[in-house]
């Protein structure tokens, strides 16, 4: 029977890092033409596990079978661009506005409450068999009958960087990234949403802003503290604060089907990892009240104990620049496949190019009784144009942590502009008026840090992704 002689150390691994397998079967030795098979299924359901492949892989020199999944399981995690259902077979949704997605779509940056993936996360697991001939002279018979199976993993939307430490315990062969270790999963005090992002930043009184969070884990990693017998976050805290002083009621968010979230252990890949609004304009969104004055604002988690499983997150009022610049937030996707938000205060120029489609006009006109010249007809002709808009936007001085962190928007390869939020909604909802997407220009970046450069400050160049329609000719 075939055994695994290594697979990835946690049950929770990051589809953009290698997912290696080694087997091993002694029949390699004794027979002929032998190759190790793999069965590939994935599905958002551990009971619905559905078989997307089968590769081989012929024995190495010490006849084991070395596998490599990453490039297959990787296509089947995306990024969450919106909200939507909280799970299959739910009657919930995420709202905005109080308002469910079934009735008005809204984009991922404007839940109230929570919203749950779709897309950035799947079970899988591997089925191993074999195929071999017995003698020289007879063809390959492959055999089924002794499969080996794997664990259920769950992946998810992410990468490791290079300098990424990877764990390898005593005694075993199996690699992973300890996301518990680096306080990525919510149990403790110290523990962090899913962002390299400080926990000092800065927002506007409009603005939008999620975190993102794994929930509903009890594998390798427990999501709560060790006393709660509900292993999941159950509740987000806000409070505002204004000249020192809490200032407001404290506001409690609970994870729960009617706010868009999910807090049971069940087996849908949808729950396991969750977005929670808590920009100025998300909390209003969801009815709560925003004190008409506040500096900061501090927003942390608790399990069902009410013990506090996060560290504290502090939002800093932040005022569009005296000098008229105009402000723009840009939001993307972070290495744990959630978002990520900043705004540039500081002087921003547009440029605007374009490329001419032209063709040559005959003058006068042919198809009347006579010929006559006509003032507007002949010569050179635009038909169509596209017209290019490009961002060079600034930050302000910053701190070394920022800059390192800014680093990730750099590599990012989703960038948007998000706008903050306004009352002149309809009652269908307004597509293509909060995020517009972009890539980013900037071919180089330069690591500053304090200690080396004293002020730190950014320039990136972007560009709208979509460009200015023109009229045809």
């Amino acid at each position: 029977m075939i055994s695994i002689e290594q697979q990835p150390k946690y049950k929770l691994v990051p589809s953009g890092e290698r997912i290696m397998f080694t087997v091993y079967e002694p029949l390699v030795t004794s027979t002929y033409n032998f190759k190790y098979r793999a069965e590939i299924h994935i599905s958002n359901q551990v009971s619905g596990l559905v078989k997307i492949a089968t590769v081989k892989a012929t024995p190495n020199v010490k006849g084991k079978g070395i596998f490599d999944f990453s490039p297959i399981i990787d296509s089947y995690v995306s990024p969450d661009y919106e909200g939507g259902i909280v799970k299959t077979g739910s009657s919930n949704y995420s709202n905005t506005n109080t308002t469910p997605y079934n009735v008005q779509y809204h984009d991922i940056h404007r839940v109230d409450g929570y919203a749950t993936n779709k897309n950035s996360v799947r079970y899988f697991k591997i089925i191993f068999t074999m195929e071999y001939s017995a003698t020289s002279q007879v063809g390959t018979v492959v055999h089924y009958n002794s499969p080996t199976e794997s664990s259920n993993y769950l992946v998810y939307n992410g990468v490791l960087n290079e300098t990424d430490v990877l764990n390898k315990g005593t005694g075993s062969s199996d690699i992973g990234y300890n996301l518990g270790y680096y306080n990525f999963i919510l149990n403790s005090t110290s523990s962090k949403f899913l962002s390299n992002g400080p926990t000092i930043q800065y927002v506007r009184d409009y603005d939008y802003l999620t975190l993102g969070f794994f929930q509903a884990y009890n594998d390798d990693f427990i999501v709560g503290s060790s006393g709660t017998t509900n292993p999941t976050l159950h509740k987000l805290k806000i409070q505002f604060y204004y000249n020192g002083s809490a200032t407001g009621s404290l506001l409690q968010v609970e994870c729960v089907g009617s706010q868009g979230g999910y807090r049971a252990v069940v087996t849908e890949s949808e729950t396991k990892l969750q977005f929670a609004g808590v920009g100025p304009a998300n909390i209003r969104g969801a009815g709560l009240t925003v004190p008409a004055n506040w500096d900061y604002y501090v927003v942390y988690a608790n399990d069902d104990t009410t013990a506090t499983i996060s560290t504290d997150y502090k939002f800093y009022k932040q005022e569009d620049d005296c000098r008229g610049f105009e402000t723009i937030r840009l939001t993307w996707l972070n290495k744990f496949g959630v978002w990520d938000y900043y705004n540039f205060t500081k002087k921003s120029s547009r440029v605007f190019s374009k490329k001419s489609i032209n063709y040559e006009q005959q003058d006068g006109t042919w198809n009347e009784d006579i010929f006559s010249v006509r003032g507007y007809k002949g010569g050179t002709r635009n038909f169509t144009s596209k017209v290019t808009e490009r961002i060079n936007v600034n930050t302000d001085y910053i701190t070394s942590e920022e800059a390192l962190w800014l680093e990730e928007l750099f590599i990012s390869t989703d960038v948007f502009i998000l706008e903050k939020s306004s009352t002149d909604e309809i009652d269908e909802g307004q597509i293509r008026k909060y995020v517009t997407p972009v890539t980013l220009d900037t071919e180089s970046h330069t690591r500053l840090t304090s200690s080396n450069d004293k002020l730190i400050q950014y320039t990136f160049s972007i560009t709208k992704s979509i460009k200015r329609k023109t009229q045809k000719r």
